[in-house]
């Protein structure tokens, strides 16, 4: 092995993981691996499961570098120890298991609980919001797994977030500006609003708003909404709503929506006419 290694005729997946080939390894080449060295029942979980399904759970300040794969094993197994590789010992059920194409994972019902109790609450929510939106998961049936885990680490957390998940949610911004108005103790905002003429045809559709009061709020994101002319093109959609429909919309970046200020409850709450019931970030 270690003459093949030397002319680059394979190369080191994980440690005594090994595959053909000298370019950079890609992701799968890694969970694949990883999978490889799990004792029987075990899963690969977490961020890298989300990953599987096609949710990419890492916050922007890790877009840059590869996550550690995630993995499972059943309580009373060994984890498994190798570089690059994080694995945790946990219960596990048979129905807590499935395959993608011979990789062991949890299931996407699984992987959002852990999410929901291991991740930040902004990334737990905007993975669980992401998986109900590509149609992996039901709300009452994430919140229903997580009785299982009462007075545990983090259930909390997972239990208030579970309650919040948005099927609707377009983007993690939507899911974080969502989040940080009903951590305030806002009334919970209705995600993707449509707007009718006088027709019937849906002319608008806006991120979050309260359609009773006419007032809606959305996350303007940095890839769609940073230069010039988008922000003009903003503007005149939002001046068109007020005039024509009645609606006052008003758009947070996301230095406004992860920012440690707080202008963005105080300013919700002058929206709304209404003072927060805490004025603490908790994430």
């Amino acid at each position: 092995m270690s003459r093949l290694l030397r002319h680059g005729l394979v190369r080191t997946v994980l440690y005594g993981v090994y595959q053909v080939g000298d370019g950079a390894l890609e992701p799968s080449d890694r969970v694949k691996a990883a999978a490889l060295v799990l004792p029987p029942g075990s899963a690969i979980a977490r961020r890298t499961a989300a990953w599987l399904f096609g949710i990419d759970t890492r916050s922007p300040n890790e877009r840059s570098a590869p996550l550690d794969v995630e993995c499972v094993v059943p309580r009373g197994q060994m984890p498994v120890r190798r570089a690059g590789v994080r694995c945790y010992q946990t219960d596990l059920e048979p129905d807590d298991l499935m395959s993608i194409q011979g990789t062991p994972c949890t299931t996407p019902t699984r992987t959002a609980t852990d999410l929901l109790r291991w991740l930040s609450p902004p990334m737990g929510l905007a993975g669980a919001d992401a998986l109900a939106a590509a149609g992996y998961i039901d709300q009452a049936e994430v919140s229903a797994m997580l009785e299982r885990w009462p007075g545990h680490p983090f259930i909390k957390q997972a239990r208030r977030l579970s309650s919040w998940i948005e099927p609707l949610s377009e983007s993690f911004g939507e899911t974080w500006l969502r989040l940080r108005i009903l951590e305030a103790g806002f009334p919970r905002p209705l995600a993707q609003i449509p707007i009718f003429d006088s027709r019937g045809r849906v002319v608008f559709r806006l991120d979050l708003g309260w359609p009773e009061r006419r007032i809606g709020i959305e996350y303007d994101g940095v890839e769609f909404h940073s230069d010039r002319a988008s922000q003009l093109a903003d503007l005149k959609r939002r001046e068109r709503l007020a005039r024509q429909f009645g609606w006052h919309v008003v758009g947070v970046g996301r230095g406004e929506v992860l920012g440690s200020k707080l202008d963005l409850e105080r300013g919700v709450g002058e929206l709304l006419g209404m003072e927060p019931t805490t004025l603490r970030r908790t994430w």
